[in-house]
């Protein structure tokens, strides 16, 4: 019997890369004369530039931090580490608006505060749930311990993770901010596992990013389930199931391996 399920949240249980870019667009709709798609493709370039050239920018690697999450969080009720980077986050969220303004011939202080907050409100509206991922966690409860390990900021992971209806299903949750180490570092898959009582080898790790969720979970012995979203399989490793969306696991506890049981590598 499965003893304990951990799951990543973001592109794994709800949409979140893609949420952005629907948020983003109706930002663009803000902005006269803006073709909405290369708008957003601005907002992004900008974004990841100066994410990237940031005073903290080691740290929000290590935590698994998006530069469009950069863009929605106020990185409260994170760990002291990165209390930098909070004091940094308003005059990041002000340049990128401001530049993306700028590439549009706009300069409007004003008009770039407004899509600033356009942005914060599009995104706390909610993310939602990726086809069967409610009916599969729902399944597993009472059947196994449930944790959810997730990289982000912890003001926002835990509004998205409330969005979802589904926080009372999990036995642990870990935020990457909160904690202070991210996926794929071995100590966040200890710290889940620590506070569901359990070893590596009773455990598997669901989730959708091959480096951080399935390469990390397989460094401490947990088994995994990579859900590929139709991406081909980046490399042979010994432990990995392979499913093309999160649906195809829903109802079937059997489909997850257990320690000791044969697996169905890909």
């Amino acid at each position: 019997m499965l003893m304990v399920a951990v799951f990543d949240l973001d592109d794994t249980l709800i949409v979140e890369e893609a949420s952005a870019r629907s948020s983003l667009t109706e930002v663009a709709g803000l902005v006269p004369g803006a073709e909405p798609e290369a708008f957003v493709g601005h907002v992004l370039a900008t974004a990841r530039r100066l994410w990237y050239s940031g005073p903290s920018h080691h740290i929000c690697r290590e935590l698994g931090f998006a530069s469009w999450e950069g863009l929605w969080s106020t990185f409260e009720g994170n760990d002291p580490l990165i209390d930098e980077l909070r004091a940094w986050i308003p005059t990041y969220q002000h340049e990128v608006w401001t530049t993306a303004l700028t590439g549009q011939g706009i300069d409007d202080p004003i008009l770039a505060a407004a899509l600033a907050e356009a942005y914060r409100s599009a995104q706390r509206r909610g993310h939602p749930l990726i086809e069967g991922a409610d009916q599969l966690v729902r399944s597993l409860v009472g059947r196994c311990r449930l944790g959810l390990l997730t990289n982000g900021p912890s003001d926002i992971q835990r509004l998205k993770l409330d969005g979802t209806g589904l926080s009372g299903c999990f036995d642990a949750v870990v935020v990457s901010g909160e904690v202070g180490v991210g996926k794929p570092n071995p100590a966040a898959f200890h710290e889940v596992l620590g506070r569901l009582g359990a070893e590596p080898n009773e455990a598997v790790m669901v989730g959708d990013s091959w480096e951080r969720d399935i390469v990390g979970a397989r460094q401490i012995g947990m088994e995994t389930v990579w859900v590929a979203g139709g991406r081909a399989l980046p490399a042979s490793l010994p432990g990995v199931t392979v499913v093309d969306r999160v649906a195809e696991l829903t109802g079937v506890v059997g489909q997850f391996p257990t320690a000791g049981s044969e697996r169905r590598n890909r």
